[in-house]
């Protein structure tokens, strides 16, 4: 029996870092949506309430298994799909290829699904690793993009794919289908690896942060930095829009924040804190500025954090208790 009249299907919307703030945003914008969860049953808080009233129900599923995804379309009226889930691999599966087969059976049983619900959107998330290597200051999504020179990790490799399918299959079906290319994120839900979750998790539990070869994390270094809540709403705003005119959008900030001044605002709301940064520059190579003009133009977005409204909002996120 359907749940709702109709639903947004987000993979990797139940535990993913992305995922679950995405979720989150669809609902403020007025959505119901459905999600997915795959291993990890945990449960967000801020996504607690929109469950028990019945705005966000969580089904069991692979997204690179068509019949699992066929499962939740004959519970519930799709009609789109938000796919920020990543690092897909099909089970059973194994050997060096393992990890372009999860993608290609992802790819799959998304654009099958979708073409059997009809839905209206389909919405991947990329990321502007993309520009990795380019030595431009500013980019746009115009921008060529060499995988031959340009893509150390497979794991660019893989999302190039999802962005060349993704426009095949929109050509083909009619169906609007877009990646967004996501960059300098961080916030509730993200695994304390990079910069700003190791030093505001340090803050609050007042322990040292290992900061050894953290990607741009020295003092001299600066990034993009975008609150993963300014992040999230985007992505909604980009699925939930009428009309749109292209198939990629990058989805980040424009402006370059000084490390120096990262670690201003946390000791701005934790007083106490104290950490000196790794000095000089990091040996990773700094990204060039992603362009939003798209975004912008076709949605209307803004950032609504700055970074200092942003860090007194996720450290109190975990004073609350929460784990990430």
């Amino acid at each position: 029996m359907t749940r709702f009249d109709s639903a947004i299907l987000v993979i990797g919307g139940l535990n993913g870092f992305v995922g679950s703030n995405a979720c989150e945003a669809l609902v403020e914008l007025g959505y119901d949506c459905v999600v997915t969860r795959h291993r990890n049953t945990d449960v967000p808080r801020f996504l607690e309430e929109s469950i028990d009233q019945h705005r966000i129900f969580v089904e069991p599923g692979d997204a690179t298994s068509i019949a699992d995804l066929r499962r939740i379309g004959e519970k519930h009226r799709i009609n789109g799909i938000v796919n920020v889930a990543g690092g897909f691999k099909s089970e059973g599966q194994e050997g060096p290829t393992v990890g372009l087969t999860g993608y290609l059976s992802m790819l799959n049983a998304v654009f099958r699904v979708a073409e059997e619900w009809k839905v209206k959107r389909l919405t991947f998330a990329s990321t502007g690793g993309m520009y990795l290597g380019i030595s431009l200051p500013r980019v746009n999504e115009e921008q060529l993009v060499s995988i031959d020179t340009h893509f150390p990790y497979p794991i660019l490799a893989f999302q190039k794919i999802v962005e060349i399918s993704c426009s095949e299959f929109a050509n083909a079906s009619g169906t609007s289908s877009i990646c967004a290319r996501l960059a300098g994120m961080f916030g509730p839900c993200q695994d304390a690896g990079q910069l700003i979750p190791l030093l505001v998790h340090a803050a609050v539990t007042g322990k040292s942060p290992n900061l050894t070869n953290v990607f741009l994390g020295s003092a001299d270094d600066a990034n993009a930095y975008i609150y993963i809540k300014d992040l999230a709403r985007a992505i909604a705003m980009l699925h939930t829009e009428e009309k749109l005119h292209y198939t990629v959008y990058n989805v980040g900030s424009e402006k370059v924040t000084p490390n120096s001044e990262v670690l201003a605002a946390i000791c701005e709301v934790v007083p106490e804190f104290k950490v000196n940064l790794p000095p000089g520059h990091s040996a990773f190579p700094a990204l060039p500025i992603m362009e939003t003009k798209r975004l912008q133009e076709d949605t209307g977005f803004i950032c609504k954090f700055d970074m200092r409204s942003a860090i007194r909002d996720y450290v109190e996120w975990l004073r609350k208790g929460n784990k990430k």
